[in-house]
């Protein structure tokens, strides 16, 4: 009948309240029956898929179940477009004009990682959702007018992002180069003529740029490109060797 083990436990113990006990030592209790009462079940699933398999529908059968469809493109790009134009009203005007293809940019992302990545049980975690989208534009929103002054900065803000969030949760080398095709691709397609510094690497993000500045040490801290691996190399030395002191 396709039944899962666990599942027609579960089965059982809904529709009947009640269990028997098979761990009793004493004879004459074993298969004792234990019923249970005033317990309210909730579940989740997603979709079989990537790993996950159907449920029996006769369990399924036994919830109210409540659906949530995924929003539509256009509803996402409304959204995230409104989230970054705002952000960017106080910005220089090539940059605004930057800031407006980058929610197609991210959704085009979005929809790649759906295609090209997807969950298999021994990349379970492959898991890509609207929370994620969100952490990229929560990257993007610590960006100020003062040190973003190009689109070429900003759109490397926007990779960084999509790196740390996207590329990093890869596990396998032909992943994460397939990810940074697709990431150089679409900075290609809406910025041809800087694409190899839009992909320059490496690309570098931080607060602590300037950690080490007594004459800074009053200023706040900005998010900001920190250059390459050498110079976050010297920051953290010196903060190390400040410590030690």
């Amino acid at each position: 009948y396709n039944t899962q083990q666990p599942i027609a436990l579960l089965k059982f113990l809904i529709e009947r309240n009640m269990l028997f006990d098979r761990t009793s030592e004493n004879p004459d209790q074993i298969m004792q029956k234990l019923m249970i009462r005033e317990l309210l079940f909730s579940a989740a699933m997603a979709p079989p898929g990537g790993g996950r398999n159907n449920v029996d529908p006769r369990f399924i059968s036994l919830f109210n179940v409540i659906s949530f469809t995924f929003p539509p493109r256009q509803a996402l790009q409304h959204i995230y477009s409104s989230i970054i134009s705002a952000h960017v009203e106080n910005f220089e005007k090539p940059v605004q004009e930057a800031a407006s293809k980058m929610t197609s940019m991210t959704l085009g992302l979005y929809d790649q990682l759906g295609k090209n990545f997807k969950r298999t049980p021994a990349k379970f975690h492959y898991v890509f959702n609207l929370r994620d989208l969100s952490r990229v534009y929560e990257g993007i929103l610590q960006s100020t007018p003062d040190v973003f002054k190009t689109p070429t900065a900003f759109i490397r803000l926007w990779r960084n992002e999509c790196m740390r969030i996207f590329h990093d949760r890869l596990v396998t080398a032909e992943d994460r180069k397939k990810m940074v095709q697709v990431i150089g691709d679409l900075a290609t397609g809406e910025f041809p003529g800087e694409a190899m510094q839009i992909q320059k690497e490496p690309c570098l993000f931080g607060d602590f740029k300037n950690i080490t500045d007594s004459k800074l040490e009053a200023e706040p801290q900005l998010y900001e490109e920190i250059g390459d691996f050498k110079s976050v190399n010297e920051i953290f030395m010196k903060v190390l060797e400040e410590h030690n002191e």
